[in-house]
């Protein structure tokens, strides 16, 4: 068995066992939650003292406790004007230790971390040459795959040469009504995208628990990609409940292609979101999910991004660019313009928090670059700050009381 295959099967065990508990536990930060699960499984607290040590500096607190508790007893007794007693100092000393412990312990984590790092992260993203394998499809299947694949966010990032490698990797499945597609529990090999057809998704949170339906998917969604990433079983079962029919994405196309793609679409627009006034409260974790979901589209000057009074699912945010909104004040009247637009600038949650029409026009200046997301998304991820948008949203509503 070669290195890498030694270090894969000392590595997939522990993996597998922390997807299960994040599952299980569903941590509000899975990060943190994960950095701490490791830390206690190599034996070492959050301050990166082993535990053993913690306990032995835990005693030897007590211990001069219970001797100053003592020395001060027998003075008394003895009624010396000289005190052995111990003092704040020797605490002190105890507090120093620890001290240095904790941060000896930290400096030598840090070395393993950073050797950890050269040797597993570097073998397992050493990079090498593939070709996606080839399935013959028609012309037919091919525009009718893009079309619901665009859908999905781990495929938005892919340049035209990868999305085609993709597209042609893609094996067709069809199942029916009732027929399970993956269990909980059970080895995965290939991530699904729904072509047509719905299917419910149920966990099990014990052992022995009864299922729960979490969640529906439809055209354009996916699912299965946890088992690719992470080498782990299936984290729910996924049954059809109409007819269906799905694309399948084998793990090695996945991680060559698809993986590393979403990796550099997240790293860019996290680095862009940070920047968004709007999104300053927003948690690492949450601004990555809303990295993964969001969709880039380009404008040129003088095109119509939205329109007044048409009905809109989309949200919009500027990162290239100037637009203005434009606005009916007078009926008869041309618009006029009634507010400005500039990177960071974000626009079109009128129609998703209220459900009204578009409030106004929003035109291209300059070539527009800007990044989007869609009702669903815009829901379930910015949530948090709806009553933010809803309070800014006011600034509209002089223009419409004109």
């Amino acid at each position: 068995m070669s290195d890498e295959n030694a270090l894969k099967e000392k590595i997939r065990p522990i993996m597998e066992q922390l997807v299960y508990q994040l599952v299980l536990d569903r941590p509000q930060n899975p990060v943190v939650y994960m950095i701490d699960y490791l830390q206690k499984l190599g034996g070492y607290t959050s301050n990166g003292i082993t535990i053993e040590e913690k306990k032995e500096l835990e005693r030897l607190r007590v211990e001069i406790r219970k001797f100053r508790e003592l020395e001060e007893h027998e003075n008394l007794d003895n009624n010396h004007g000289h005190d052995n007693s111990v003092t704040d100092e020797d605490e002190d000393e105890v507090d120093d230790l620890i001290e240095k412990k904790v941060v000896t312990a930290q400096s030598r984590l840090s070395r393993q971390r950073e050797g950890i790092s050269a040797e597993v992260y570097g073998q397992f993203n050493e990079k090498r040459d593939f070709v996606a394998k080839f399935i013959k499809k028609s012309d037919d299947q091919i525009q009718r795959i893009k079309a619901r694949v665009l859908q999905s966010f781990l495929f938005a990032a892919l340049d035209s040469k990868d999305l085609a490698a993709v597209i042609g990797s893609m094996d067709e499945k069809s199942f029916s009504a009732g027929q399970t597609v993956i269990s909980q529990g059970d080895a995965g090999d290939c991530l699904y995208i729904v072509e047509t057809g719905e299917l419910n998704c149920y966990k099990r949170f014990t052992k022995d628990g009864e299922e729960k339906l979490v969640k529906t998917y439809s055209s354009g969604d996916s699912f299965g990609e946890l088992a690719l990433l992470y080498n782990a079983p299936r984290a729910a079962t996924v049954k059809a409940s109409t007819n269906c029919i799905l694309w399948t994405v084998d793990r090695e196309t996945f991680n060559n292609i698809v993986k590393e793609a979403a990796q550099k679409k997240r790293d860019q627009y996290e680095t862009f979101l940070k920047s968004v006034d709007i999104l300053s409260t927003v948690e690492p974790y949450e601004l990555s999910q809303i990295a993964d979901a969001l969709k880039s589209c380009n404008y040129n000057p003088n095109d119509y991004v939205i329109r007044e009074g048409e009905l809109g699912d989309v949200f919009y945010i500027v990162v290239e660019g100037d637009a203005i909104a434009t606005k009916t004040t007078e009926p008869g009247k041309a618009p006029v313009e009634v507010k400005k637009y500039s990177r960071g600038s974000y626009f079109g949650e009128l129609s998703l928090i209220k459900g009204d029409p578009r409030a106004a026009n929003i035109v291209a200046q300059t070539p527009l670059k800007l990044i989007s997301l869609d009702r669903n998304s815009f829901k379930r991820l910015l949530g948090p700050i709806e009553d933010i948008l809803k309070r800014n949203s006011t600034q509209y509503v002089k223009y419409t009381q004109k």
